[in-house]
């Protein structure tokens, strides 16, 4: 028996690439790569909440996202992320002028990225499908 993958969790893992897709190109300015570091992780994060089928708030708080899947039993990593940050830049950038200290190591950014994007459709594809039983 196949589960499958959610339609919306299908649907945000491919916004999630496109925003990926931009963090690729060169030339991106500051702001708009911060926004879609931070927009590509948010709809990875979503994406795996509704292929698990919880039900989350509109947000753009990836500390509450993160949450939640804590609390139905995920570990999306974290080690390569500071989230707190990622938020903040991406906020800052699209607002306000931008302090020094928000500007993203864009190597580190696209890796964070890679690593959770690899991390949520490997959890979808586990969960999207059920194992045949044991002979």
């Amino acid at each position: 028996m196949t589960v499958g993958i959610d339609r919306q969790a299908q649907i945000l893992l491919t916004k999630a690439a496109e925003d990926e897709a931009v963090l690729q190109l060169s030339g991106v300015p500051e702001g708009p790569f911060g926004f879609h570091v931070q927009q590509a992780i948010e709809k990875l994060f979503k994406a795996l909440l509704c292929q698990l089928g919880i039900d989350y708030k509109y947000t753009h708080n990836l500390k509450e996202l993160i949450v939640l899947l804590r609390s139905a039993g995920e570990a999306p990593p974290e080690a390569l992320v500071d989230f707190s940050r990622i938020g903040a830049s991406a906020v800052t950038h699209r607002y306000d002028d931008i302090p020094e200290f928000y500007v993203l190591d864009r190597e580190e950014a696209r890796a964070a990225v890679r690593h959770i994007r690899e991390y949520v459709t490997g959890r979808i594809a586990t969960l999207s499908s059920t194992p045949p039983p044991l002979q």
